[in-house]
């Protein structure tokens, strides 16, 4: 349910202000990992859901929506490290 939020937060911004849509996408993306937290009983997807739309409000109001981009890549590859080896402690 609440993915359509998203869906409606995104279709204001893009009209709004399209030259922050990244950041936005990247912000929603950070924040829709938070219930995996709660499913998964992870602590990757707890903190990653934090830190990943902190870190995309910060970086895409003070630069440029490619240096954003750069940092979620970085962000994604990390992310996934560290859930393989989260769950590789888990067996």
């Amino acid at each position: 349910m609440n993915q359509l939020l998203y869906l409606l937060i995104t279709m204001w911004i893009y009209p709004t202000i399209p030259d922050k849509m990244l950041m936005v996408l990247a912000i929603i993306f950070g924040a829709h990992l938070l219930p995996y937290s709660w499913l998964y009983n992870s602590r990757i997807y707890f903190v990653s859901s934090i830190v990943i739309s902190i870190l995309a409000l910060l970086v895409g109001i003070n630069f440029e929506p490619f240096i954003l981009a750069s940092v979620m890549l970085t962000i994604v590859i990390v992310f996934c490290i560290t859930l393989i080896l989260e769950n590789q402690q888990l067996d």
